[in-house]
């Protein structure tokens, strides 16, 4: 008997992918400027996305890829009703052909790629090729792609997605259309899980999202990820205690509560700080990427005297409360304190011994002389 995948659980990253740009969060300007070349029917023969992971360079490339193939006409709306958007949307399209550099190196692969660009498309306007990770290519690869890049058939379209185009040579660079894909804000992030939540009927409380939009660092597929991971631990719900165990996290609290520490603060002590954040059982390198965090966020709100900017991961209320306290020479010193930490937690045994020497390292530095104990 066939087994039925009717039910089978899709994860919310790619249950969620936007099926056209209108449903793509953030990235604009990169949106705005390919909806103007498809709809002015101004098509470039070669289109390169580039930007971090998990912020939709290939979402996009099959959003394009569709908008071409659409079987109602070229338009930066397909209707995603008709065989061609549905196929390409299902990755079935004969005309979209999707390749991943990062497995396919040889250059025996990129020619036997290449040989196929002398026949025409079988359904669509176009033969689309969409090749990600394209840095991965090499040197030999990239040589035999580039007479193809540089003078494709009028039915060809590569659109390349990279997250490192440092590595792509020039003669490359030179041949496409480039697209700079920004990492998302973590409002924008965070926004998005409370409105997936919405439709998944899924509690989802805000400060909970706001945890993991941080933890994504720019990536939707990151932060979708650790919702599921969220809802698992949480029981169907999406909270805020199960997030931090889930992250190792300490909580803005007890940022806060080092913060107080290093202010000589007399509503706080060494003892009790310590024994609450033992007691959490920490992810110890993500507190001490916290606290790099905290050091450069409140550095930055001093920079730029508290503009409205979404560059931050500190809450605003932490901000405008700490950031005036400290000399701008105290955070940088702290700054490199805990870089210094992060560095020595990559060769140390015990992460929970390197944090604790950092600690001790910003009292003794620290200003005002405290006693430690």
């Amino acid at each position: 008997m066939a087994a039925s995948f009717e039910n089978e659980y899709l994860a919310l990253a790619r249950k969620y992918r936007p099926l056209t740009f209108d449903d793509v969060v953030g990235q604009e300007y990169v949106l705005s400027a390919l909806r103007n070349t498809i709809d002015a029917k101004r098509l470039h023969h070669a289109y390169l996305l580039t930007g971090t992971r998990g912020i939709g360079k290939t979402t996009i490339a099959r959003i394009i890829a569709k908008s071409l193939q659409c079987e109602l006409g070229i338009s930066s709306k397909p209707c995603g009703k008709c065989a061609a958007c549905i196929a390409v949307t299902q990755g079935t399209y004969p005309d979209v052909i999707e390749i991943d550099a990062a497995s396919q190196t040889k250059v025996d692969d990129t020619r036997a790629m290449l040989e196929n660009t002398q026949y025409p498309p079988m359904q669509g306007r176009y033969k689309i090729y969409i090749i990600d990770e394209v840095h991965m290519l090499t040197t030999s690869s990239f040589n035999a792609l580039l007479k193809t890049l540089e003078e494709p058939p009028s039915y060809v379209k590569f659109i390349l997605a990279t997250t490192d185009p440092h590595k792509i040579p020039t003669t490359v660079l030179s041949r496409c259309l480039k697209f700079q894909l920004r990492a998302l804000r973590t409002d924008e992030i965070a926004k998005r899980i409370i409105e997936i939540c919405k439709q998944e009927q899924i509690s989802c409380a805000d400060d909970a999202a706001m945890l993991i939009a941080r933890a994504a660092k720019g990536s939707m597929r990151d932060a979708l990820s650790l919702c599921d991971q969220a809802i698992a631990l949480g029981g169907g719900q999406i909270q805020r205690e199960a997030v931090l165990q889930m992250l190792g996290s300490v909580g803005d609290e007890n940022i806060e509560l080092i913060l107080k520490l290093l202010l000589d603060d007399k509503s706080v002590d060494n003892v009790t700080v310590l024994n609450q954040i033992y007691a959490q059982s920490p992810n110890y390198k993500h507190l001490l990427d916290e606290l790099v965090t905290a050091f450069h966020d409140l550095s930055l709100y001093q920079l730029i005297n508290g503009t409205k900017l979404e560059v931050f991961t500190l809450p605003p209320s932490m901000l405008e409360s700490y950031a005036n306290k400290f000399s701008p020479q105290d955070l940088q010193l702290y700054y490199q304190i805990t870089l210094e930490g992060l560095k020595e937690y990559a060769i140390a045994q015990d992460g929970k011994l390197v944090f604790e020497m950092t600690y001790l390292r910003l009292l003794a530095f620290c200003p005002v002389k405290k006693k430690i104990g």
